[in-house]
């Protein structure tokens, strides 16, 4: 969400984490359980299980390699799992080993002392029973709600509620099982609500097919964005059309093609979707610049699962501005928008290729494993309008002219568990121009906002060279032009401490015998956090006098970087921090929230 100073914003705050934990709230989750009280009224979980949950168990039951039984199972404490477990309809009793994760489902486990399960255990309507401290590598979760599931062979088809159904109905990508085809008509938003579109309405057919490991998708999708006032008019249509033939299961191929037009938004490594939405509706304040893309590429994937994949694609597309609307917001509605910064225009050949390679325990709450991002782009073409940017790195050709360049981004993460209720996580996120013409206006970079230096204000106003955006014009000339990111190339690192806590604030009723005291089962669940962050952007060119610009194979010195210190509480919905810039002086704490983990 946004960052706001402590000066003024107290009231703002307020509001914030009422509508984040009214929004955010679900009537069940994962309860990390770690003891005998397991079994008892007040350590279950009631309520449905999160439809997310429940795929990921079935996908476990239902992969090959998974060690399936129905019935009681008992594990002898020499014995050996080697692999996944899933138990359904059982109780589970576990002396021995087992080298995957564990799953049961509608049954009970007994987890008896010098057990191991060196991966993740998951229990659906059931309950737990183990050691004080049981030996298990990965999240722990049991949920009370029974697991709702249809034989289809050898494997299961969950169940999933109402709820899921209608959110399947609008948003879900998935080819159906088995042979099946499956067409719906879309109807959501794209959850990003901005001041240059308002918010986005997607609508239209879809159609997904699936025979033995063929899968087929596809989409006719138009766009209609709301923007300030309700007009069908050019500047409020988009579209997006999809083809896709995928083949293989856990791991295969997939070819496809894309037509687009839509506006895409500058450094999405930054912050999410729905915390730019919420901070524009609430109070006035983007954190993000757009442009308009127009075109169409084609592409090809190589995948193993959801946990890799490598992506190479390649098409032509048409760049223009957009502008900022006037579009309403809650609080400080009458506060004028920061104006959105001029893109560089022009029709652009761009060859782009992505991987993804995550081996971290659990996508939602990580505690271990490794994940890395990276975005490789070269484009080539003519750019006939935009903004003037400094050509930092060798003489080229006028704006107007022909442009080729390239550039790249990488986002890595390592998740430590230390113990087990805390970790230390890092991360390290580079990017910036590699070769060939300046970047054009809207590749370019910044260290700037809660998501990177939450200490230092978002594009604050600066006396001298900004080595957060790069900027080096008055203070009234950038802020005309939008203050927009301007670095060649940036680095940051960040590391985190968390600890796992549970707060009762009315106690416990184990021994009151009457089970009408349900004040005593109200717990919070959550995690502390301790936080450093450094990082900066910088200009490739000889060093002189201005602080920006770094020879091409250096990087500034380590004590023009930017630090800043901080803590907080983590709810996994939301969290709530406070940052103090530290490599600067005379400046005051920031207090802000976040939807979800920093990283």
């Amino acid at each position: 969400m946004m960052a706001l100073s402590t000066r003024g914003r107290l009231a703002q705050q307020m509001v914030a984490v009422l509508c984040v934990g009214l929004s955010m709230w679900q009537p069940s989750a994962a309860l990390a359980q770690r003891s005998r009280e397991a079994d008892a009224p007040a350590q279950r979980r009631l309520g449905s299980v999160p439809p997310d949950v429940v795929r990921e168990v079935t996908a476990v039951w239902n992969a090959p390699t998974t060690r399936r039984v129905r019935g009681d199972f008992a594990l002898a404490p020499r014995d050996t799992v080697r692999g996944d477990l899933a138990v359904l309809n059982g109780r589970v009793r576990l002396a021995g080993v087992v080298t995957g994760q564990v799953v049961v489902l509608n049954g009970d486990l007994l987890l008896i002392d010098g057990a191991r399960i060196e991966r993740a255990l998951s229990i659906i309507g059931g309950a737990f029973e183990s050691p004080e401290r049981p030996h298990i590598g990965g999240e722990i979760r049991v949920w009370s709600a029974a697991y709702r599931y249809r034989d289809a062979g050898d494997s299961l088809a969950a169940e999933l509620d109402v709820r899921d159904r209608w959110s399947r109905w609008v948003r879900d990508d998935a080819p159906p099982s088995g042979g099946a085809v499956r067409s719906n008509l879309l109807l959501t938003t794209a959850h990003r609500y901005n001041r240059v579109e308002g918010l986005p309405i997607y609508f239209g057919p879809r159609l997904a097919s699936r025979a033995g490991n063929t899968q087929v998708r596809a989409e006719l999708v138009g766009i209609f964005r709301t923007g300030d006032q309700l007009a069908w008019q050019q500047e409020n249509l988009g579209h997006r059309v999809l083809f896709e033939l995928r083949q293989g299961n856990r791991a295969g191929v997939a070819v496809g093609g894309r037509l687009f037009d839509e506006v895409d938004a500058v450094e999405q490594w930054q912050l999410t979707d729905n915390e730019i939405g919420l901070s524009t509706l609430l109070f006035s304040r983007d954190y993000r610049d757009y442009w308009q893309r127009h075109g169409g590429h084609g592409y090809v994937s190589l995948f193993a699962g959801s946990r890799a994949e490598l992506r190479a694609s390649y098409g032509e597309e048409r760049w223009r501005s957009r502008r900022a609307r006037n579009v309403p917001s809650l609080i400080n509605n009458d506060a004028p928008w920061r104006v959105n910064p001029l893109a560089d225009e022009g029709v652009l050949h761009l060859f782009t290729l992505s991987g993804t390679f995550d081996t971290r325990n659990s996508a939602q709450d990580p505690r271990t494993g490794w994940y890395l991002r990276g975005d490789y782009e070269r484009g080539d073409g003519t750019l006939v309008a935009g903004p003037f940017v400094e050509r930092a790195t060798r003489p080229s050709a006028p704006r107007g002219g022909a442009t080729t360049y390239a550039r790249a981004l990488f986002d890595l993460r390592r998740y430590n568990r230390l113990g087990p209720n805390a970790s230390l996580n890092v991360r390290a996120v580079v990017g910036g121009w590699l070769s060939g013409d300046a970047l054009p206006a809207q590749r370019r970079f910044s260290v700037s906002g809660i998501d990177a230096l939450p200490g230092f204000d978002f594009r604050a106003p600066r006396r001298d060279a900004d080595v957060g955006t790069c900027a080096s014009e008055n203070e009234f000339a950038y802020a005309a032009r939008g203050r927009p990111a301007r670095c060649d190339r940036m680095a940051l690192l960040q590391a985190e401490w968390k600890g796992d806590f549970r707060l009762r604030p009315f106690g416990t009723d184990e021994n009151l015998g009457d089970r009408r005291w349900v004040l005593s089962r109200v717990q919070v669940d959550g995690a502390w956090v301790i936080f450093a962050n450094t990082g900066r952007g910088w200009m490739v060119g000889p060093r002189g006098g201005d602080a920006l610009f770094s020879p091409k194979g250096s990087v500034p010195p380590l004590h023009s970087w930017r630090t800043d210190l901080g803590g907080g509480l983590d709810f996994g919905t939301f969290g709530v921090y406070v940052a103090q810039a530290v490599s600067e002086r005379g400046t005051s704490p920031n207090v802000y929230l976040r939807l979800g983990r920093r990283f």
